[in-house]
């Protein structure tokens, strides 16, 4: 990451000379910023999406938004003045979707939250800054929603991938599942197997559910962990060895795998190599 530094000025977003709106919530939306190592939180904003679970909100931006985290007694309240650079530009954390503001909005009010800058205090401007370090996801998890999280860590690829795909529904065939919940999936701190091209150590992914291939019986014959790269378009695509990575066609909801949109299946015998674990919220 970046060294972090305060913003140019706080202001109304604008993309084209058109205000930012809060938009509509999709799972590859949120995209994390250059400064922050808050990827637990920019894949869990994702996570959410994917599930349905963030509520669009009036268009704007010049308005008062809400956003509830835990524990707290009220909702969180944040107006339209963003971080901008010196060109106008978000800060920290932004959406795929140029004119749509939703994740930098959630950010600011999380930070805001943190800092304990007042639950009505909506201009409150937090110290981005002071928030360089990596969160444990599974905290953020439980902190953007109240509910219990659970987690598996020491993973073995066969009952990882069987315990993922119990935990999925069919979408447009048995053959791409979705996860019932929000969930996240991280890596190691360190290791000899991450390189720029492959997966990032210390990261977090939205983890969305499984895809791949069965036999004429419905077997298991091709095995692939969809997941998805908070880093969106920017760099959110791995690079790997061939059949590492599934290329099938349209998995849903106008995703490609072949698209460079951070979202990929990782095939089930890799995951223990680069991943330390993944948590999921309790249904």
């Amino acid at each position: 990451m970046e060294k972090c530094v305060p913003p140019a000025r706080w202001d109304y977003y604008s993309s084209g000379g058109t205000l930012g709106t809060f938009g509509t919530p999709e799972v590859k939306d949120p995209v994390q910023g250059r400064f922050l190592n808050n990827c637990s939180l920019i894949a869990a904003f994702a996570s959410l999406a994917w599930k349905g679970k963030i509520s669009v909100q009036p268009p704007g931006p010049k308005i008062i938004y809400s956003f509830q985290f835990y524990p707290a007694a009220k909702p969180q309240k944040t107006d339209g003045m963003l971080p901008l650079d010196s060109m106008g530009n978000l800060m920290h954390a932004k959406s795929d979707t140029p004119t749509e503001i939703w994740p930098a909005l959630y950010e600011k009010a999380y930070y805001q939250w943190l800092d304990k800058l007042g639950l009505d205090n909506a201009s409150a401007r937090p110290d981005y800054c002071s928030h360089t370090e990596w969160q444990s996801p599974v905290t953020v998890l439980s902190q953007l929603t109240g509910m219990a999280v659970s987690q598996k860590t020491g993973l073995d690829a066969e009952a990882a991938f069987n315990d993922i795909d119990a935990f999925c529904v069919n979408l447009v065939s048995n053959t791409n599942r979705a996860i019932k919940s929000p969930a996240v999936a991280w890596t190691y701190d360190t290791g000899s197997q991450y390189s720029d091209t492959t997966i990032k150590n210390q990261h977090t992914y939205s983890l969305l559910g499984v895809a791949g291939k069965r036999d004429t019986h419905g077997y298991w014959t091709d095995k692939y962990v969809v997941l998805r790269n908070p880093y969106g378009k920017g760099k959110g695509d791995p690079a790997l060895p061939s059949g590492s990575l599934y290329t099938g066609a349209l998995w849903c909801k106008n995703i490609n795998f072949s698209d460079s949109d951070g979202i990929f299946a990782l095939k089930y015998d890799l995951l223990p190599r680069y991943f330390a674990g993944y948590a999921w919220l309790q249904l």
